[in-house]
């Protein structure tokens, strides 16, 4: 047994135990050893060799050594299967894919220069396409706080890494909730960042138009601070932010302010009454932080959630994977298979009207929060059973996204913080969302939410 096997892999503990004598080849080898431990468990797709694991450990030791920063140094993190890593396969969860990268994606590249070091690749709804874990090949990878209730998705593996205490976080995805619905099922916190804030070069792209990668850490300050390291213009990334270097990520707020909130009967958990009950508690915890709510008409966010898989936009998915579902259809998932054929059936006037939809819809929305700091949601309105998700597998994935999807097509960068947690055990979460460049802002906000219903920490997070 490792001398570090009873170590929580967060930042904090990776950093004091490092103050204490262990190396950043021993952290991250414990990690990697608990990655192996759960290979069977459907996490993860492919795992780093240890030969490599450990010479990239000594490269940091080196570094720090001879005085460069290495700020990530001893923390271990596993990289959804979609975004290329150096030395590992890139699948995509499909078997007839199989890239063999020789360069780590922008991103992760940047990560591994600040020291972190990449275990594995987590498994993924195929094509980043679902917001429920299951359109994944066997065995499937499971909710880690209860095993009979889904992990969420599309970046399933990367939320379950990390609330297993597995990695020290995880880096995702997230085209219409995929870096935040599975962090809400899993009771971690999830970072949407602003579009072209992080560069996407090196990913497979579900839609090059509202995708972006995400962080998956125990902690708002981790993910954020994870965010810090992968933010900056990128100029080989034509959707990369000019102004990426310029967008400050510090927290700020002064703890006070005005919150947007849905209309009551605008409202819907599915009948799930633990949901509804644990998101008003949330909400009374914002309220004794000090924060106002300002109850604002849904509407507009909901019918532009509508256009990414209602619409002509769901075309852009055969830019990438078209070819795939031509030449080996049956390598496809049914579900994704029936959530991206429609595509071809759009035309290019369909195109036009739905991005003239989507710029009037984006006004709206903007009157909606005027006045206000940020929006605040329900991550998820419940978590399914995976029995129930698969008597039901596209309504029910639909459902999972009802307060996530609009939020790239109208350009919000966002975070989904844990709650107070469910009476029936399972985690809550809220979101929280604000214009592009508005992220440090969240970063304050998840800051005071989690001081706010501290104590509310699912067990699961512990290794």
């Amino acid at each position: 047994m490792s001398a570090l096997a009873g170590l929580a892999l967060d930042f904090a503990s990776v950093r004091r135990a490092l103050r204490d004598g262990a190396s950043v080849e021993q952290l991250v080898s414990e990690s990697l050893r608990r990655v192996r431990s759960a290979a069977g468990d459907g996490v993860f797709l492919a795992i780093a060799d240890e030969a490599a694991v450990r010479s990239a450990a000594r490269a940091v030791e080196d570094r720090r050594a001879s005085g460069a920063a290495q700020p990530l140094a001893g923390l271990a993190v596993s990289v959804k299967d979609n975004i290329h890593v150096a030395g590992l396969p890139t699948t995509s969860n499909c078997s007839a894919i199989d890239l063999r990268p020789e360069h780590s994606a922008h991103a992760v590249a940047k990560l591994e220069a600040a020291g972190a070091v990449v275990v594995a690749k987590n498994t993924l709804d195929q094509f980043a396409t679902g917001l429920n874990g299951t359109r994944s090949r066997e065995p499937l990878c499971r909710n880690a706080v209860n095993p009979a209730y889904i992990p969420g998705g599309s970046s399933s593996g990367s939320a379950v890494a990390v609330a297993r205490g597995l990695v020290s976080f995880a880096i995702g995805t997230d085209t219409g909730g995929s870096g935040r619905v599975p962090a809400a099922c899993n009771g971690v916190v999830g970072v949407k960042p602003t579009l072209g804030l992080v560069s996407g070069r090196g990913l497979l792209y579900n839609s090059r138009l509202f995708d972006t990668l995400s962080v998956f850490a125990a902690s708002s300050a981790e993910a954020y601070e994870a965010l810090e390291t992968m933010a900056g213009h990128d100029p080989d990334d034509p959707f990369s932010r000019e102004d990426a270097d310029a967008i400050d990520l510090t927290p700020s707020g002064d703890g006070t302010g005005v919150l947007a909130t849905i209309l009551p009967d605008q409202l819907r958990f599915f009948g799930d009454r633990a949901a509804a009950a644990a998101y008003e508690a949330d909400l009374a915890a914002l309220r004794t932080a000090g924060f106002r709510l300002k109850e604002i008409d849904f509407s507009p966010f909901q019918e532009a959630g509508r256009l990414v898989f209602g619409s002509a936009f769901v075309a852009e998915r055969l830019v990438e994977y078209g070819a795939v579902l031509e030449r080996d259809p049956a390598a496809v998932h049914p579900a994704v298979r029936s959530a991206i054929e429609p595509g071809a059936g759009h035309t290019a006037k369909d195109a036009f009207e739905a991005i003239y939809a989507l710029a009037a819809l984006k006004r709206r929305a903007q009157a909606a929060l005027a006045g206000a700091d940020a929006l605040v949601v329900p991550t998820v309105p419940t978590i399914f059973t995976i029995d129930d998700l698969l008597e039901e597998p596209l309504s029910r994935n639909t459902i999972m996204g009802s307060y996530t999807y609009f939020a790239n097509p109208l350009d919000l960068c966002a975070v989904a913080a844990p709650g107070n947690g469910r009476s029936d055990g399972l985690p809550s979460s809220v979101c929280f969302l604000a214009r592009a460049t508005k992220d440090a802002t969240l970063r304050g906000l998840a800051g005071r939410f989690e001081a706010a219903v501290a104590g509310a920490v699912p067990a699961s997070r512990s290794p």
